[in-house]
This record gives C-alpha cells, sequence and structure tokens, in this order.
C-alpha cells in the first residue's frame, strides 16, 4: 500500500500514477519514514480500483473544491416549479442554469450557498431535486461554458446556447 496525505486527510490506496513533477524531503531523524515526495497545486483521484491519480490542478477544480469546503451544494431538478420555490422561499443560491436533455426533459442546476437550506429543502421538498456528485458531467459543466455547451449538444443536438436565468 502506498501511503497520500493532503489537507490533513490520510489515503492508503494499491498504486499511484503521477502526471506531475515533484520534489522530495528527507526526514533521516524519524522512525518510520525516512522521507517523502512533495507536490503542489494538484488534484488527488481515487478510482474504484483504489488507485490514486495525482494531476495538476485547474481553475475549476480550485472553484470546486472551495465550494466544497464553504458547503456550498450543487443540485439539479427538473420541474419548472422548483425554480420559483427557490426565488419565493429567498434561498440563496446562484444563477440557474438550463440544459434539455432527451426526450424534452430539461434540468436545470445551481448552487445552494448556505448549507443548512440544503437539509430544509430536502425535508419540505423531498423528491424534487437532487444533489450533484463532484464526478457528474452536469456538475463539472455548470462552471465550465464550453463544457456546458458541448453537453447541451450531447443532450439535445441543441443551439449550444449558454442560457441563464438570472
Amino acid at each position: 500500500m502506498w501511503v497520500l496525505k493532503t489537507h490533513g486527510e490520510t489515503f492508503y490506496v494499491k498504486h499511484v500514477d503521477c502526471k506531475l513533477p515533484w520534489s522530495t524531503k528527507e526526514t533521516p531523524d524519524n522512525a518510520s519514514t525516512k522521507g517523502s515526495i512533495k507536490l503542489k497545486q494538484c488534484l488527488l483521484t481515487i478510482n474504484d480500483n483504489n488507485e490514486a491519480e495525482i494531476s495538476p490542478l485547474t481553475l475549476f477544480d480550485k472553484i470546486r473544491l472551495r465550494n466544497q469546503k464553504l458547503g456550498i451544494t450543487r443540485i439539479i431538478w427538473t420541474k419548472t416549479e422548483f425554480d420559483n420555490i427557490l426565488k419565493n422561499d429567498n434561498i440563496k443560491h446562484s444563477p440557474f442554469r438550463r440544459i434539455q436533455a432527451p426526450c424534452s426533459t430539461g434540468y436545470t442546476v445551481c448552487d445552494i450557498l448556505e448549507p443548512e437550506m440544503v437539509t430544509i429543502l430536502g425535508l419540505k421538498y423531498t423528491g424534487m431535486f437532487r444533489v450533484l456528485k463532484p464526478n457528474e458531467p452536469e456538475y463539472k459543466a455548470y462552471d465550465d461554458s464550453a463544457l456546458w455547451r458541448k453537453l447541451q449538444a450531447l443532450y439535445a443536438g441543441g443551439d449550444e446556447d449558454d442560457s441563464e436565468d438570472e
């Protein structure tokens, strides 16, 4: 097993693939570890086979990680009445981004900016939305207009319009 440490967390993985240059830090007086490999501005991804990939940290990764640390939650829903719920209940949120998917289904994505409101919305409006995970294409595309247009084109063969509600 390999040991990876980042931001106070330790991960034990089977394999590490590093796509970045690195430097070493020697610790000869440490009884268990004589040295370590140090990386800066990197993203650690661990797949289902418990294999790690260390890749360059992009601006979008920084935003996503900052949002997670702040407790900002990205959600997705289909019913337009949920748009009005967020507005009328004065829920602090980021701009809405809409995408047209197959079968005439439209999806809307936004960030809920107050962590406690996600719980309240979940209890009050059960089943009307779901929390997006960082590995989902809609999550990644929300911050990247070019990726959003590609996703729109993939889903609907649409006009690649970067439409926003607010």
